[in-house]
Formats: C-alpha cells, sequence, structure tokens
C-alpha cells in the first residue's frame, strides 16, 4: 500500500533554486535536485512552515484543509 503525507507545495516557476528551504529545513526532508527543491525524504517533514517561511519568492506553500467536525451538542449557561 502507498503511504501518502501532507507536503508543502512548491511552485516551480516561482522557485530561483536558492536553496534557503534546504538549510532552514530542520529535518532534511528537502533537497535541491538539479537546481529546484524536492522533498526527497517526505516521512521527515513535520510541516513546520519553516521553507515557507524562509521562501523570498513564496514559492513554497503549506496547504490546510478545513475539517467541519459536529460536536455534540450541550447546553451550557453560564451565570
Amino acid at each position: 500500500m502507498r503511504e501518502k503525507w501532507a507536503l508543502p507545495k512548491i511552485d516551480v516557476a516561482r522557485c530561483t533554486g536558492c536553496g534557503l528551504c534546504v538549510t532552514r529545513c530542520p529535518h532534511a526532508a528537502v533537497a535541491l535536485v538539479e537546481g529546484r527543491p524536492v522533498f526527497t525524504h517526505p516521512r521527515n517533514c513535520t510541516y513546520c512552515g519553516l521553507c515557507e517561511e524562509v521562501c523570498p519568492t513564496e514559492a513554497i506553500v503549506l496547504t490546510y484543509q478545513v475539517v467541519h467536525i459536529s460536536l455534540p451538542h450541550t447546553a451550557t449557561h453560564i451565570n
């Protein structure tokens, strides 16, 4: 079975290949391959956002999914 990870999205059209994301990643999840960032170790990515934060061209974006949940309805009155 194939595993799936939530990984930051990389816009290669915006990326300059500066490598700041690689040097900033504390878990060595991303590396430059042919001058572009690639998640070579996706299991290491903790989705911390440091690569997004350091990217000068905003080529890396962490996407978030909004999940709606139903909570049990309980009436609580605070006096």
